[in-house]
């Protein structure tokens, strides 16, 4: 497998507020872009020589995110690898009995290259996005 990582997902209930704190350890925020299809607002912190950290906001109407918000808190939530080809690997992942939280879709976040979610016991959420051409 040629995964490699892109980004820490940290879940939050507001993104400024994360965003401040991330920019006292040295991090440089970005653009807030919504993401309808997810019901999610995501912004990438980046600092140099460092793993980007990505930003996860749900939307008021996204239970399962609020829910695992108020049980966790903010936290680091999944790795985000990026791979040749998203479709190829959720076949593959799906056969290796991962379990999908939902097929390949457009990501805003990520200019429209698709992304999707897994879960395995073992270490818990990944995503994997298509890598850029």
């Amino acid at each position: 497998m040629n995964y490699t990582t892109d980004h820490v997902g940290y879940l939050t209930g507001d993104i400024s507020s994360t965003a401040k704190e991330f920019e006292r350890l040295g991090y440089v925020t970005g653009d807030i872009v919504d993401d309808d299809t997810q019901r999610t607002k995501i912004c990438f912190l980046t600092k140099p020589g460092e793993v980007r950290i990505e930003l996860v906001q749900p939307y008021e109407d996204n239970k399962t995110m609020q829910k695992m918000l108020t049980k966790r808190g903010v936290t680091p939530y999944h790795m985000c690898y990026e791979v040749d080809d998203v479709d190829q690997e959720y076949d593959k992942l799906i056969q290796e009995d991962w379990t999908a939280l939902f097929r390949p879709v457009a990501a805003p976040a990520f200019d429209n290259r698709k992304i999707c979610y897994f879960w395995n016991s073992e270490i818990g959420f990944i995503e994997l996005v298509n890598r850029k051409k």
